[in-house]
């Protein structure tokens, strides 16, 4: 009877240990992450975060706009309509997050006072974005107007931005991945 069976099983059991035991570590990390995460059920960060997305979707949509009202040898009314309802919709979308926010944190007035900021700002945006899509719904949209208030909301917009990264320092919102990234290297 040869020994070499054995020595195989061996093997075999003691790889299958090893995998099980990171599997361990790998469960134990993610659940340190969820639970650094998971504050008010995640509702404040998972609103921080889209609202970092829309604010850049927003800036992106501003700056096309803004650059094919001024650079196209004719303007297409459909495309201007469009792309100023969707830069509207990105604007809802952040003042629906900041109201999560404000939610989520009503028990600290430090974030509520920056929430009311970006709030502020907001309003003036979607106000300036209502003009736009109008003047963008005309049968033949003026480029120069278009292209002025387009570059009024993305100034507008790179400010909210700074104030939302404030924010997220505020709420701790921007440590999220670097604590991911710490608690799986452990």
């Amino acid at each position: 009877m040869t020994t070499k069976p054995f020595g195989m099983i061996a093997l075999a059991l003691a790889a299958m240990f090893a995998l099980g035991s990171f599997s361990v570590q790998s469960a134990s990390a993610q659940s340190r992450i969820n639970d650094k995460v998971s504050r008010n059920n995640g509702k404040g960060f998972w609103a921080n975060q889209r609202t970092s997305r829309n604010i850049q979707h927003a800036r992106d949509y501003s700056r096309s706009i803004g650059s094919y009202t001024t650079q196209a040898p004719a303007i297409n009314p459909a495309i201007t309509q469009s792309e100023s309802q969707m830069l509207g919709m990105q604007i809802q979308g952040i003042q629906r997050d900041m109201g999560i926010v404000r939610e989520t944190y009503v028990d600290q007035p430090q974030v509520l006072e920056q929430v009311k900021v970006i709030d502020n700002k907001l309003a003036k945006a979607s106000e300036t974005q209502k003009m736009l899509h109008m003047e963008c719904c005309k049968d033949t949209p003026d480029g120069k107007v278009c292209g002025d208030m387009a570059t009024k909301l993305t100034t507008a917009l790179d400010e909210i931005s700074k104030y939302h990264t404030k924010l997220m320092k505020m709420t701790g919102d921007d440590k999220h991945e670097g604590h991911a990234a710490a608690a799986a290297s452990e």
